[in-house]
């Protein structure tokens, strides 16, 4: 018995693709590992396997309508029924949807939510896999193959279908993948997403702003998507994590304690009122490194001439040891255009000041690489001054591998 499966709470999506009538076997195989299963039916899917059949394999009520045509809306106002998309969404350690057609790929790629399954998706923060199968010529089709690439940009996972002769009687790629490498991928999701349980993290992102005058402010170009997603990612994992954001960083995606912030002052009053019983701390905030001495209680007339008197800002990276020696502490370093050498090395003198375990650095002097960007290449050093080199890739990727690192 696999004691990553037992008891998890799995929903299975089945569209109307042919190879529906698989799933039954893999129930079967989830069941035997002592995963709870739970099915939601599209109305095509029905047309082609008896729902009775699912309730038999999974143990459960098969569910295929979005609302109770027995329960009206006062019903739900009072809260004596459950609403069935929003249930099984917050109940799902993972979401399967398999097979997966074009339709339901296209749907969830456009924010398409009109029938149960879709709408279960759209709320759930579970991690979502996707099995499609379908004919070869709709899985090459050009629109198709965007809608995936843009779901796996959004942090959605496919199973890619194999080569094959298929029900249509073409030879190619479009056959649901083989059921036992879909159990592997969904043991190892959710293996994932629960290796952080148990672990409370802080992490900081986006930039911080000096205000000059009421309306204008010395910042960085940081959009904050680095850190934001460390900290999707980290609570996809099952960490509870509370987020410290600069005010113009990018938005989570998920429920976890989200807190804005301006500037150097207020991250690290916000940081030191969270840190103290944290296990881990990824500060990954662009922090300004200067302040305005004197800023102006006025707005200042553009045709004016400043000059303007800059003093250091406080190095919160430095301190945090000092407030909770026990934490795990993880930081970035940002240079410009500098030698492979010159980047691990700073990063280690940063370590080694700050008395840290991790530092990542990377050269936002370079094309794709830092900030405002969608991709990055970092170095991650640790005390022993051991480096690995995580290549150029979507920071969504780095995230990961950043945590794999961490835990």
């Amino acid at each position: 018995m696999n004691p990553a499966l037992k008891e998890r709470n799995i929903v299975i999506g089945v569209t109307g693709g042919i190879a529906c009538y698989k799933v039954l076997d893999l129930i079967k195989k989830l069941r035997k590992l002592k995963a709870n299963v739970y099915v939601i039916m599209t109305h095509s899917s029905q047309k082609l396997v008896d729902k009775k059949d699912f309730e038999k394999a999974s143990g459960n009520k098969v569910q295929t309508d979005l609302f109770d045509p027995k329960v009206n809306y006062k019903d739900y106002i009072k809260k004596n029924k459950q609403i069935k998309h929003i249930s099984l969404a917050d109940i799902a350690d993972l979401f399967l949807i398999c097979p997966a057609t074009a339709n339901i790929i296209g749907k969830i790629a456009n924010g398409i939510a009109d029938d149960l399954l879709s709408t279960s998706i759209m709320a759930t923060n579970a991690s979502v896999l996707i099995c499609p199968a379908m004919n070869v010529k709709m899985w090459k089709n050009t629109i198709l193959q965007n809608n995936v690439e843009k779901l796996k940009k959004l942090r959605y996972e496919f199973i890619e279908p194999e080569y094959g002769i298929l029900a249509c009687g073409y030879k190619g790629v479009g056959r649901l993948a083989n059921l036992d490498k879909i159990v592997g991928r969904i043991k190892a999701t959710i293996d994932r997403r629960s290796n952080l349980a148990g672990k409370k993290i802080l992490v900081t992102a986006g930039a911080t702003s000096e205000e000059i005058d009421p309306v204008r402010v010395i910042t960085n170009k940081s959009s904050g998507k680095m850190g934001v997603y460390i900290a999707e990612e980290a609570f996809l994992r099952g960490g509870d994590v509370t987020l410290i954001r600069g005010a113009n960083a990018i938005e989570p995606q998920y429920f976890l304690k989200d807190i804005k912030i301006d500037n150097v002052k207020d991250l690290y009053s916000e940081i030191k009122k969270n840190l103290k019983d944290r296990d881990i701390i990824i500060h990954a905030a662009a922090v300004s490194d200067f302040t305005v001495n004197k800023k102006s209680k006025r707005k200042l007339k553009s045709f004016e001439t400043l000059n303007l008197e800059l003093g250091p800002t406080t190095k919160i990276f430095e301190k945090i040891k000092k407030l909770n020696k026990n934490i795990f502490l993880v930081g970035f370093k940002a240079e410009y255009r500098v030698t492979t050498k010159e980047l691990v090395d700073r990063a280690y003198g940063l370590l080694k000041s700050a008395d840290a375990d991790l530092v990542i650095a990377n050269d936002v002097g370079k094309k794709g690489r830092g900030f405002d960007t969608d991709t990055n290449e970092v170095f991650i050093v640790n005390k022993k001054k051991k480096t690995k080199h995580l290549n150029l890739a979507d920071k969504r990727v780095i995230a990961n591998k950043i945590l794999d690192m961490i835990k």
